[in-house]
């Protein structure tokens, strides 16, 4: 069997980022803490788990020591929170996050409606929202913004990790029903290049074992676009996941990891594969 990797794997910048300061932090003593999963991978959390660092759900949680804001972001008033309880605060919010918080204040201060393309519930998007003023609304699916009602002016951000093709959808309805319309395209370059690499498998192979955590809106998407593009896809964490049954009479599978997927999981996974493959050829 031949196991193909995709062109694109490994951490993307943001992550890489974030865990190097959560792991510095830990290097220095002291409690440490991250205000939710640094990033949606459970093998990096439990490795920053075995350094001591604790995962909290709010400031409050924390009764000293140094709190890291996860790649995600935060809204203000979560940062201020930070300060104001005199926590050291390590700020690992990716750099493409911060761009698209800056976007979204910028379109608030201005006067603009804001529309906010995401799922509401995501770190990300909550973030997004603090920096959104008193007037905006997030949507997710075509269902959602095809009830929006005509706007004088709106403006539109988007969560990093939206597919692309949703984001112009989005924006072409608004044109359509908005007087006035400014647009800040904040969908994560590298996610893109992501994304087009899991299509590309999908040409190619008919089997693509997409691996990362359960929880990573970016790793999902792959496997959205894996089936869209007709292929089988199937959806693990680790090695441990593999079911024989999917791979053992496959000529050639596909591996991609999401943004947040480590090199090692990756490789682990695969040889996982080839130990199947060559179990059956026995």
């Amino acid at each position: 069997m031949k196991v193909i990797l995709a062109r694109e794997n490994g951490f993307c910048f943001g992550v890489k980022k974030a865990v190097e300061l959560t792991e510095a932090a830990a290097e220095q003593g002291g409690a440490v803490y991250n205000l939710g999963q640094v990033v949606h991978n459970p093998i990096i959390s439990e490795r920053l788990k075995s350094k001591g660092v604790e995962v909290i759900g709010a400031p409050g949680e924390a009764p000293e020591g140094t709190v890291v804001i996860r790649a995600h972001g935060v809204p203000p008033a979560v940062r201020a929170e930070i300060e104001e309880r005199g926590l050291t605060c390590i700020d690992a919010t990716c750099s493409l996050v911060i761009r698209a918080q800056r976007f979204t204040k910028q379109l608030a201060d201005e006067g603009y409606k804001v529309i906010i393309l995401g799922t509401p519930t995501h770190p990300e998007v909550v973030g997004l929202k603090g920096f959104a003023g008193d007037d905006f609304v997030v949507v997710e699916t075509k269902e959602e913004w095809d009830k929006l009602p005509k706007m004088k002016r709106a403006g539109v951000v988007s969560q990093s990790t939206q597919p692309p093709w949703a984001f112009r959808d989005l924006v072409s309805h608004l044109t359509d029903i908005s007087q006035e319309l400014k647009v800040f395209n904040t969908v994560c370059p590298v996610t893109v290049k992501r994304q087009h690499a899991a299509s590309e498998l999908a040409e190619v192979v008919d089997t693509v074992i997409v691996v990362g955590g359960k929880n990573s809106a970016n790793t999902r998407e792959l496997v959205n676009l894996v089936r869209m593009n007709g292929g089988t896809a199937y959806h693990v964490e680790n090695e441990a996941e593999i079911d024989a049954s999917w791979v053992a009479a496959l000529e050639a599978v596909g591996l991609i990891g999401g943004t947040s997927t480590p090199m090692e999981t990756l490789l682990a996974v695969k040889e996982r594969i080839e130990s199947i493959a060559a179990a059956a050829a026995a």
